[in-house]
């Protein structure tokens, strides 16, 4: 062969194109590099969503357990209105402090004294509702010009007249759907509201156990909690004194607990959570569900009475 014919052949052969195996080995492995990033980006993306869910929830559910513990807290809280005798005072307000159902009130209009509840058989079931009034302090309340305000930012009424008046918080926090969702949500209704308002949603589930000393009237220090119960269980026979009858009265702390779900449904599945009563429970939609729990003392009721 000439030097020029080698010289074309050589340049025929540098002008080849790629042989099938090789195109297929390339496209393999490129579908393999795509499908890795996309595997990627969505596992991140998922993650990411699932971290926000996770957010919310425990955003929601602080804000709740918050807010309930803020005002069980100073549940049965009043000045005294005279000097100590012996080892009791009188309180400006003497009314009821804490009231619950194992349902919904049947009229959470009335006093504290006076609720009744629609269902009250200890059922698990049912979301608790829960009822708090105590003396408003005037000192906090600078903002509002010295009136105190009640868990929707309404002013409190003043009951009574000087010096012995007082300002009455009577807050009555309950489960409802919310008015903007078809999700449930902690509503609260003040002393002087129509209706009780939303305050925090997602909230699937409120239980409320109750923590009883059988020591409290007389009160004997220290006292102590000799059996957490539901509100259906009032009132009752004092185990140790057949004679004495334990009631709302005898309350000196309060465990909270809430189940919260996620706002958007991020799960590639319904998954199974505890709810308050330690029970597994499988949910009928792909939200995130976490259940919260927090014991409240309640001091006001720790001191002579």
């Amino acid at each position: 062969m000439s030097p020029i014919a080698k010289r074309q052949a050589g340049a025929l052969r540098g002008q080849a194109g790629f042989s099938l195996v090789e195109l297929m080995v390339s496209l393999m492995v490129g579908l393999m590099v795509v499908g890795a990033l996309m595997a990627t980006y969505y596992s991140m993306s998922v993650s990411g969503r699932q971290g926000q869910a996770m957010s919310q929830i425990t955003e929601d559910a602080s804000l709740a357990l918050n807010m309930l513990r803020g005002q069980v807290a100073q549940a049965a809280y009043s000045r005294p209105i005279a000097a100590p005798a012996g080892t009791s005072f009188t309180r400006a307000y003497t009314g009821a402090a804490i009231a619950g159902c194992d349902g919904d009130f049947t009229d959470p209009s009335v006093a504290i004294g006076a609720l009744t509840c629609v269902s009250n058989t200890g059922s698990d079931t049912l979301t608790d509702s829960l009822a708090v009034a105590y003396e408003a302090d005037t000192s906090n309340s600078v903002a509002s010009g010295g009136v105190p305000l009640d868990c929707l930012g309404n002013a409190l009424a003043y009951t009574g007249a000087a010096p012995t008046g007082y300002y009455l918080n009577y807050s009555r926090f309950y489960l409802a759907t919310s008015k903007v969702s078809t999700r449930k949500s902690l509503y609260c209704r003040g002393p002087g509201s129509a209706s009780g308002q939303a305050l925090v949603e997602n909230v699937e589930d409120l239980q409320v156990l109750y923590g009883v000393t059988n020591t409290l009237a007389p009160l004997v220090p220290p006292a102590q909690v000799d059996a957490y119960v539901k509100a259906s269980a009032f009132p009752y026979v004092n185990p140790l004194a057949a004679a004495q009858m334990v009631t709302m009265a005898n309350v000196i702390s309060v465990r909270l607990c809430i189940t919260v779900a996620s706002t958007d449904e991020v799960l590639e599945e319904a998954t199974a959570y505890r709810n308050c009563q330690n029970t597994s429970v499988t949910p009928s939609d792909r939200r995130i569900y976490r259940t919260f729990r927090s014991t409240v003392l309640l001091p006001n009721r720790l001191g002579p009475v």
